[in-house]
């Protein structure tokens, strides 16, 4: 099903957008952060206007369109990742750890400079 799919992407942009930071530090990857802090500016942006993430929206709107009732009980994936992706907690809060970690992303791309990756042609590449 296209919705448990949209799901498990959105699973693993939400485990990058938590450990990208922290391993992008760790082995020192320009591309690995800079990719990384594109991608938390935008989780941030939509955390600081209180709009959903796209693939929220997407993956309920599949769901909905089959089962109009439709709650986090259905498929495998929907049972047991839902409460991952969508924990019972609070919006605001979701938001205000979203823009947190994504000032933390902004400040650490400041203090610990990464460099511009390139992708231009070295002399000798094929």
């Amino acid at each position: 099903m296209l919705a448990d799919l949209i799901m498990i992407v959105h699973l693993a942009w939400v485990i990058f957008m938590i450990v990208g930071l922290p391993l992008g530090l760790l082995v020192k990857s320009p591309t690995l952060r800079w990719i990384h802090f594109i991608g938390m500016m935008v989780t941030g942006t939509f955390a600081a206007l209180g709009m959903y993430c796209p693939l929220t929206i997407w993956e309920e709107g599949l769901r909905r369109a089959i089962q109009p009732d439709f709650s986090y009980g259905g498929s495998f994936l929907a049972r047991h990742l839902g409460p991952i992706l969508y924990p019972d907690i609070s919006p605001a809060l979701l938001n205000r750890a979203s823009m947190f970690w994504g000032l933390l992303t902004l400040a650490s791309m400041i203090i610990w400079k990464p460099k511009v990756p390139s992708f231009r042609k070295r002399k000798g590449d094929p």
